[in-house]
């Protein structure tokens, strides 16, 4: 396993538990305050969530591998599991593993939480920029013509 798949991986894991980590800040679900339940958004706002045109993955990666906020051994570990949940995708999409998409999903999603943790104190402008793309990471390993090109 290279490092572009512990890259990809990595990434998408990061984003995964970001945005599960804002949603639990929050606190309540995701239901707004009382104050605010009355008043609707303004149309023009921009979702502060929303991933610009130009994600840059490669940087996200660079900044990953770089950041203090994660141990040499800790990364180590994460690539371990990164590569085993990669060789999980390699064989849902080569129809070899009968690993339904949906457990790989919260595989996903667990391991991309313990990325998100592990940043959030150190480092957390890179988690919530990680996290931003969380979607657009789960879409190539979820879908085989992109997953091949990874």
């Amino acid at each position: 396993m290279g490092i572009r798949h512990l890259t990809v991986l990595t990434l998408a894991t990061l984003v995964v538990a970001l945005t599960a980590a804002t949603h639990v800040a929050g606190g309540n679900g995701g239901i707004p305050p009382a104050e605010d339940a009355g008043k609707k958004p303004a149309d023009t706002e921009a979702p502060t969530d929303r991933v610009p045109e130009t994600y840059d993955i490669n940087a996200l990666v660079a900044r990953l591998r770089d950041t203090s906020a994660i141990g040499f051994f800790t990364k180590l570990a994460l690539k371990n599991q990164i590569d085993d949940l990669m060789d999980r995708f390699r064989g849902f999409h080569a129809r070899e593993d009968g690993t339904p998409l949906e457990q790989l999903r919260d595989q996903f999603n667990l391991l991309f939480m313990k990325v998100i943790t592990l940043l959030q104190d150190g480092d957390p402008a890179l988690g919530r920029e990680i996290a931003k793309g969380r979607e657009i990471l789960w879409g190539k390993l979820a879908d085989p013509g992109e997953f091949a090109k990874l």
